[in-house]
C-alpha cells in the first residue's frame, strides 16, 4: 500500500457495525478520488476449509486461543440487547428460522435444479448456449468494403513523419489491397476488425506491444517521428458512426491482464476483446487465470464470455519453451465435459 500511497483503514473484526463503516469509507474515498484504498480487517478465523478439517492439527496454540474467543454473533447481539434494540426472544425467534433454512435447503438439495444463469438472464440472453460447432456459417462482406477498410490501413495523414519502415510496409499493403493477393495476417485481421467496426461492433485489444505488434506486423497505432508525441490509428477513421476500437500496450504481467480482460469481455457479448501474448509461450504466466476462470467459466461460475486469446509463435532459436504456444493445451479443452 505504501507504493502506490494508498491510505490503510485497520478495523477490528469484532466489530461488525466499524467493518461496516470502514467499507463505505473506502467506497467512498475510492469513488471521491479515483485511488486505491486498503481495508485490514484483524480478525480470524475459527474453523477449517470444511466439516473434516481441523486447524489445530497443525496450529493447537493459535485455535486454543480461538476456541477461548467469544464468537463474533454473540458478541454484536449482547451489544444488541444492552441497547435495547432486541430482545433474547426475538434473537432466537430468528435463529431457529434461520436453522429450519438452512436444513430445508439440504433437504432439497438432491433435487435442486439450477437456474438459468445471471449471464443469459442480461446481455447474455441472445446468445445460444449449445451450438453445432460443425455448422458454417456465413460471415464474410462484400469486397468493396473489405478494400475500403484496406486502403484506410494502408495510410496515415500526409504532414504525419512516419518512420521511414513504417512507409514501405503501408506502400506495401496498399499494393496488396488493389491485387487483392498475398493478403497477410496483419491486413486481414484488420479487415476483420475494421467490418466490425463499421457494423458498429466495439473491437477491444491488449497486451505486449500489440500496437505494432509482436513482429513489427501490425501497426495498428503509429507514432509521428518528430517527437510532438502525435499518434494516429487507422481503425479509428472508417466511418463517423463506427464502433469504438481500443488498442493499449500492457505491462508485463500476462496473469493480470489476462485476467482484467476476462472480465471485461463478461459485460458485452457483443464486443470483441481480445488479448495478445507477446509471444505464444507467454501464456504459461497467464495459465491459472484460464484454468481457473476462462475454461471452466460455465460450468463453475456461471459466466459466459467472448474472449479471443491471440498466442503467435515460431522458431526463432530461443529455446523449445520459446518457440511453441503449446496448443495442444488448448486443443484438449474442448475435449473436456467440464469445460465450457
Amino acid at each position: 500500500a505504501k507504493v502506490f500511497s494508498a491510505p490503510i483503514l485497520h478495523v477490528n473484526g469484532d466489530d461488525p457495525e466499524a467493518v461496516v463503516r470502514s467499507f463505505n469509507m473506502a467506497a467512498d474515498y475510492r469513488q471521491q478520488f479515483g485511488r486505491d484504498v486498503v481495508l485490514d480487517i484483524v480478525c480470524y478465523r475459527r474453523y477449517g476449509h470444511n466439516e473434516a478439517d481441523q486447524p489445530a492439527f497443525t496450529q493447537p496454540l493459535m485455535y486454543d486461543r480461538i476456541s477461548k474467543q467469544t464468537p463474533v454473533k454473540k458478541l454484536y447481539a449482547e451489544f444488541l440487547t444492552r441497547k435495547g434494540h432486541i430482545t433474547p426472544e426475538w434473537l432466537a425467534q430468528h435463529e431457529a428460522a434461520l436453522e429450519e433454512s438452512a436444513n430445508q435447503a439440504f433437504i432439497d438439495a438432491p433435487n435442486y435444479r439450477r437456474p438459468v444463469a445471471e449471464y443469459l438472464g442480461s446481455r447474455w440472453g441472445s446468445i445460444r448456449v449449445n451450438v453445432d460447432g460443425a455448422k458454417i456459417c456465413d460471415t464474410g462482406v462484400d469486397v468493396t468494403v473489405l478494400r475500403r477498410i484496406g486502403d484506410v490501413v494502408s495510410a496515415a495523414p500526409q504532414d504525419m513523419n512516419l518512420h521511414q519502415l513504417i512507409k514501405s510496409t503501408f506502400n506495401k499493403r496498399g499494393q496488396v489491397v488493389k491485387t487483392g493477393e498475398r493478403i497477410d495476417f496483419a491486413l486481414a485481421e484488420a479487415m476483420a476488425f475494421g467490418s466490425l467496426l463499421l457494423e458498429g461492433n466495439h473491437v477491444r485489444l491488449s497486451g505486449q506491444d500489440v500496437e505494432r505488434g509482436t513482429f513489427s506486423h501490425r501497426h495498428a497505432i503509429v507514432h509521428d517521428q518528430s517527437g510532438n508525441m502525435r499518434k494516429y490509428m487507422p481503425l479509428s477513421n472508417l466511418a463517423p458512426e463506427q464502433g469504438n476500437i481500443s488498442v493499449y500496450n500492457s505491462h508485463l504481467s500476462e496473469y493480470g491482464v489476462l485476467g482484467f480482460e476476462y472480465g471485461y469481455s463478461m459485460v458485452n457479448p457483443n464486443a470483441l476483446v481480445c488479448w495478445e501474448a507477446q509471444f505464444g509461450d507467454f501464456a504459461n504466466t497467464a495459465q491459472i487465470m484460464i484454468d481457473q476462470f476462462i475454461t471452466s467459466g460455465e460450468s463453475k461460475w456461471n459466466r459466459s464470455s467472448g474472449l479471443v486469446m491471440l498466442l503467435p509463435h515460431g522458431y526463432e532459436g530461443q529455446g523449445p519453451e520459446h518457440s511453441s504456444a503449446r496448443l495442444e493445451r488448448f486443443l484438449q479443452v474442448p475435449a473436456l465435459k467440464m469445460s465450457t
